[in-house]
């Protein structure tokens, strides 16, 4: 059994029989056994951390009283200590890491750092308070920004963790998936793979700035038709005013004109800046191949 044995760890009979083991081994002299072995121990260290750090991240989302406050950063420190586990012994240990894993690491950074983003933003007050007499409520007035502040963001964290993806594992990573069958056409040019990420953060980037915008309004809209809705009903405000208050509807429409304003204008730009961008992304498909003699094809 010394063969069977000595081929399935990777060693020799005579390493077996001299009682050595892997540890200490050059990265070279290793066999394929080693390497999934320590390949599931760094994505085990990371899960482990990934798993902690998203129920510390839900649990802070709660904005549970001195709770909150200490789970958030706990959440946080333990997702970068789980990404220090796995990618510095990756970096420089006697492992490497192929594509789909750093990818699948990457992925699971941002997801986990896109819910600490909005957890963090729960936990912050923006503005001054405003205490709502008519409703009974207390709010602050910057309240309203954070979904554009969360969009704006998390483009941001799309694009940082993209450059560092591709840093770690080559230029052909990407944190969107790509199916196996293109991922030798991704190799065919790096003008190829530079257009084909610029177009999918630049659409991302629109899509954010636009919800982020439009639900920026509708909270305005909304904190606009409170008062009114607390003192004439909602099913009258909706319906609208009868014709005859004329100076009521005149007052309500110059309390809400300013919102509906700016969600007509948020559908108006969102119209013409995607026309601009589908025209852009257009021109950009069309050069991803370079010319043949260019790439020293016959």
């Amino acid at each position: 059994m010394l063969p069977a044995l000595a081929e399935l760890y990777g060693v020799t009979a005579d390493d077996i029989l001299a009682g050595e083991t892997l540890r200490g081994r050059p990265a070279e002299t290793e066999g394929p056994a080693r390497r999934r072995l320590l390949l599931l121990r760094l994505r085990t260290r990371f899960d482990i951390c990934f798993a902690g750090a998203v129920a510390l991240g839900i649990l802070a989302w709660f904005r549970v009283e001195y709770v909150s406050l200490a789970a958030w950063p706990v959440s946080v420190g333990l997702l970068w200590i789980g990404y220090v586990l796995a990618a510095h012994p990756a970096r420089y240990g006697d492992v490497t890491l192929d594509t789909g894993t750093w990818e699948n690491l990457y992925r699971k950074l941002l997801a986990a750092s896109a819910l600490q983003w909005w957890t963090l933003l729960r936990l912050v007050r923006i503005g001054d308070l405003v205490i709502d007499d008519a409703g009974m409520r207390l709010y602050y007035a910057g309240d309203t920004w954070k979904p554009l502040i969360f969009a704006v963001g998390l483009a941001v964290l799309c694009a940082i963790l993209e450059w560092a993806l591709r840093r770690r594992a080559g230029k052909v990573a990407s944190l969107l998936w790509v199916p196996e069958r293109l991922r030798l056409s991704l190799r065919q040019g790096d003008g190829f793979l530079r257009r084909t990420r610029q177009i999918w953060l630049v659409w991302l980037m629109w899509v954010a700035v636009l919800v982020g915008l439009w639900f920026l309004a509708e909270n305005q809209l909304d904190l606009a038709l409170a008062p009114w809705i607390m003192e004439y009903g909602e099913e009258l405000i909706r319906d609208g005013l009868p014709e005859s208050w004329i100076v009521l509807r005149e007052r309500l429409e110059a309390d809400v004109a300013p919102w509906k304003w700016l969600q007509a204008g948020v559908l108006a730009a969102g119209g013409i800046s995607a026309a601009v961008l589908a025209v852009w992304t257009g021109i950009a498909w069309k050069k991803r191949r370079p010319p043949l003699a260019e790439q020293g094809e016959t």
